[in-house]
Formats: C-alpha cells, sequence, structure tokens
C-alpha cells in the first residue's frame, strides 16, 4: 500500500533540498569559482537531475542571491543575541543612543567575530571579492552587500543619532557613516592577513577615537 506523503515532509524536503543546493553551491563557487560552476555540477553533487533544480532556484545568480540571503538571516540573528537588529539604521538606532564605549565595542567585536571567523560567511566573501574581476554579476552583488547596504544602513543610523542632541553640531550623516564604517571595512581585510587580534586591539582603538572626535560627551 502507498502511503500519501503529507505536505510537512514535502515542504521538509524541498528545504532540505535548497538548503543542499546552497551548500553544494558555495563550496562550488569557492573551489571552481562563479563562472567555472555549472547547474549541472550541482545537480551532480547533490545526486538530483539538473531540471530539478530549477524547482527551487531560477538561475545561478538567484543560487548566489540566496547564499547570501541566507547568510544575511544568521547575522541577524547574531544582531539579536548581542541586543541589536540589521533590518534598518532607524530601528538600530535605540540600541546606540547614550550606549557605552565597552557596549559599543562588544557589538562592533561580535560582528567582526562573525564576519571574519564564520566558515560559510568567510567562504562567501572571499569568493565573492575573487570573482568581481571576471563576473559582473556578482560584482554588483558583493558592492551592493558590502558596501553600498552597509553605507545606506549606517547613514539612516546617524541622521537618527545625530538629531538626539549626543553629537557635535555640523556633522553630516553619511559623512559619520563613512567615519566609522569605512575603517571597520578596513580592518576586516586587515584580519584577513592573519593578524586578527592586531586587527581586534585596533577596532577598539578606533572606536574609542571615533567617540571621542565626534561625540559631546565621550
Amino acid at each position: 500500500m502507498i502511503t500519501p506523503t503529507s505536505p510537512d515532509t514535502t515542504r521538509t524536503r524541498a528545504r532540505n533540498t535548497r538548503d543542499a543546493l546552497l551548500d553544494a553551491a558555495l563550496a562550488g563557487f569557492s573551489r571552481d569559482g562563479f563562472s567555472g560552476t555549472s547547474i549541472r555540477d550541482l545537480a551532480r553533487a547533490i545526486g538530483i537531475r539538473e531540471s530539478s533544480v530549477y524547482k527551487h532556484f531560477v538561475s545561478k545568480q538567484a543560487i548566489l542571491d540566496a547564499l547570501v540571503e541566507r547568510i544575511d538571516e544568521r547575522l541577524g540573528d547574531l544582531a539579536s543575541h548581542l541586543g541589536t537588529v540589521t533590518s534598518t539604521g532607524e530601528a538600530a538606532a535605540a540600541t546606540y543612543q547614550d550606549i557605552s564605549e565597552e557596549a559599543l565595542v562588544g557589538i562592533a567585536r561580535g560582528m567582526f567575530d562573525f564576519v571574519v571567523d564564520d566558515p560559510e560567511f568567510a567562504a562567501l566573501r572571499r569568493m565573492m571579492v575573487i570573482e568581481q574581476f571576471r563576473d559582473a554579476d556578482v560584482s554588483a552583488r558583493l558592492h551592493d552587500y558590502f558596501i553600498t547596504q552597509p553605507l545606506a544602513f549606517q547613514t539612516e543610523l546617524f541622521r537618527v543619532l545625530l538629531a538626539s542632541g549626543e553629537f557635535l553640531d555640523g556633522l553630516d550623516p553619511q559623512t559619520t557613516a563613512l567615519a566609522f564604517f569605512g575603517p571597520i571595512y578596513m580592518l576586516i581585510d586587515y584580519a584577513d592577513g592573519g593578524d586578527k587580534q592586531r586587527a581586534l586591539d585596533l577596532l577598539a582603538g578606533h572606536v574609542h577615537h571615533f567617540r571621542l572626535v565626534h561625540l559631546r560627551n565621550p
């Protein structure tokens, strides 16, 4: 007798296949490059037909987008654990109003550790950094996720914080966002060079200096 498959079981299988495809894609993109990994390669890696891949993703670009979205969800979970949010800069502003230097360093370090040490995040970021010179779509996705979106988030965050009265008069939200975020982006590359502890020391020094220069009462 054939036992009917429940909708929950079907959804679970689909989710497991989707996650397996994403895992295979990350491994393939990291090993052979984005352009060097085909849909057929991914199907073969997890033992399904090539046509079955398209039940989950319309294109290879959609797979890359899904990898970014999956890691972004995990980053959001981490932010929640650290007591903040990554949804919008405006929503995050409540976290940072009147925050102590120690607490700010704690959040910055928690995020920094994730970006540098999480195997999936690190593999995805490094793959995109390399592949940006070979594929225009990867380049656009890299700059959107790692530069354009964070700068927009930080600008919105500082727009709210500058209106709170904690900061010196006359500061521009975007310029202030660049002053805070730019060195952190550079320090991630510094940590990639092998001296993470030095990068963390510089991160703490950067937070201290930023507060000293921009706050009324650091």
